[in-house]
């Protein structure tokens, strides 16, 4: 746990580098399903940005906050 949570801070950090807008962010599901701002993504989760590629189970995009709230077996690649 305490891993993921340091994984998640370092990608917070590469993405508070640059200001982000939800256009550079791009979703790769099974299944996506839109609720006002939260993406929610299911089934082999891929989000890309310009500093980072999250891979997980299943994630909560909060386009508002650009927050991301990732489940499972998650994987941060900084770019």
């Amino acid at each position: 746990m305490k891993r993921l949570a340091l994984m998640l801070s370092i990608a917070a950090l590469a993405l508070a580098q640059k200001p982000r807008h939800h256009s550079d962010v791009s979703f790769s599901a099974e299944r996506l399903n839109v609720n006002g701002v939260v993406t929610h993504l299911a089934g082999n989760v891929t989000i890309d940005t310009d500093a980072m590629q999250l891979r997980a189970d299943s994630a909560d995009y909060k386009g508002d906050t650009k927050e991301i709230v990732a489940q499972g077996a998650v994987r941060i690649r900084l770019k």
